[in-house]
């Protein structure tokens, strides 16, 4: 009831948080050297890796302190480590558990306890206690003692993309021009023969370079003339890329045609009616071809046609601290982080109009945003609290995906780049 792996065509980040790894922060290496599974999947019952190393005992002896582990359905943790099993193996004569947890003298001393439970299914016995539950696919009523479906659809994560929930199981589907992987879950973006790979396209101060998903074959594509905060994003009906170089004195929108790994062509500048000179973040509406701009110096967010020729402000009044944005064309809906008074994150049209606040409770310095447009997501990260959380476009569905020290590097510097 879990493994969603998402892979968007060209994403971006930061040159300078680029370290060649080829596991991610938060991510686990399986022993084969060429698996990444997220540290939330070790020791929870199910073997993730190739080679099963993420369920082994060694690893889960040795899993950090800091890495939460949460048991599936049906399972349970043993005590001191992050090893997690299912019930089915407690009191069964095996110890599956290292110090035993799951086998002794209760096994025996609560089994008239468990009948008297009257559960419809099984019953669990623990050191503390007797308890009912379901088949795999089920979850126990309200009652305490009956079953009732479980529906794997409402857990984050469970589906890559679609998710259908049926009695006793669910189903798993990916939209129009993605391919359901072999582990039923999650969804690849499809390869026609000609199509440029998926790539991570990345931008830096000092220049603009690729590399593959995991993190290999670093490319450079341009070389920036000077330092400044750059802006980036891509619009994939064009094959374009466009960058916004942004100093004290200037600030200059270029884009290029990218066809191949191999470099830009067609680059050209467009002229922008307003200043960029403090532009800190740039959303692209692939549909218009708007630019959407964060001032960083007059607390505003603006938009131009893709000929810069008109430029409308569209939010000003309580802003503090804008800082990541991002568009969703097919919905009309742009959001946006801000952080003062209140630390927000927001949804509006994309004319500023209908402006709804997602979240304004337990965050500090909202900066990162970026939108998951299939299942209508919004994640975000915060700098203060080091954590990237998501919720749905309605605020609602709140679900922390990561949360440490490094989030914090990572989202400040999103947040200022």
């Amino acid at each position: 009831e879990k493994k969603n792996v998402w892979q968007p065509h060209v994403p971006m980040m930061n040159y300078e948080l680029w370290c060649g790894i080829l596991c991610d922060v938060g991510e686990f290496h399986c022993h084969d050297q060429q698996t990444c599974v997220p540290e939330a999947w070790l020791c929870d019952g199910e073997p993730d890796c190739p080679d099963a190393s993420d369920e082994t005992d060694q690893t889960c002896n040795t899993v950090p302190n800091q890495v939460v582990i949460r048991c599936p359905l049906n399972h349970i943790q043993c005590v001191g480590t992050k090893k997690c099993i299912h019930f089915n193996k407690l009191c069964n004569g095996a110890r599956d558990c290292e110090d035993g947890y799951d086998e002794g003298v209760h096994c025996r001393e609560l089994l008239s306890a468990c009948h008297e439970l009257r559960c419809r299914y099984g019953c669990v016995m623990t050191r503390n206690g007797t308890f009912c539950f379901c088949a795999d696919g089920f979850e126990v009523g309200e009652d305490g003692t009956s079953c009732r479906d479980h529906d794997e659809c409402a857990v984050y994560g469970v589906c890559s993309q679609t998710c259908m929930n049926t009695y006793g199981s669910y189903r798993c589907s990916c939209t129009e021009g993605y391919i359901l992987q072999p582990d039923r879950t999650s969804c690849k973006a499809k390869q026609d023969p000609g199509d440029m790979p998926p790539i991570l396209l990345i931008g830096g101060s000092d220049r603009i370079v690729t590399t593959q998903l995991n993190g290999s074959g670093l490319q450079p594509l341009r070389a920036l003339d000077t330092n400044g905060t750059l802006a980036l994003d891509f619009q994939h009906n064009q094959e374009t890329a466009c960058w916004l170089l942004s100093t004290e004195s200037s600030g200059q929108l270029r884009c290029a045609k990218m066809r191949n790994l191999r470099g830009f062509t067609q680059e050209h500048e467009i002229k922008t009616l307003q200043s960029l000179q403090n532009v800190e973040h740039m959303a692209i509406d692939w549909l218009t071809g708007n630019f959407y701009f964060v001032d960083r110096v007059s607390d505003k967010i603006f938009v131009c046609d893709r000929s810069g020729d008109t430029c409308v402000t569209i939010l000003h009044l309580d802003l503090v601290n804008p800082k990541g944005i991002a568009v969703d064309p097919l919905m009309g809906m742009l959001f946006f982080t801000d952080y003062g008074n209140v630390a927000k994150v927001e949804r509006c049209n994309m004319d500023g109009t209908n402006r709804t606040r997602l979240v304004d409770s337990k965050t500090e310095q909202p900066t990162a945003v970026t939108l998951d447009l299939v299942k209508k997501l919004v994640y975000w990260a915060d700098a203060y609290l080091d954590y990237i959380d998501v919720v749905d476009y309605h605020g609602k569905n709140r679900h922390t995906v990561i949360q440490g020290t490094y989030v914090g590097c990572v989202s400040y510097k999103w947040g200022h780049h």
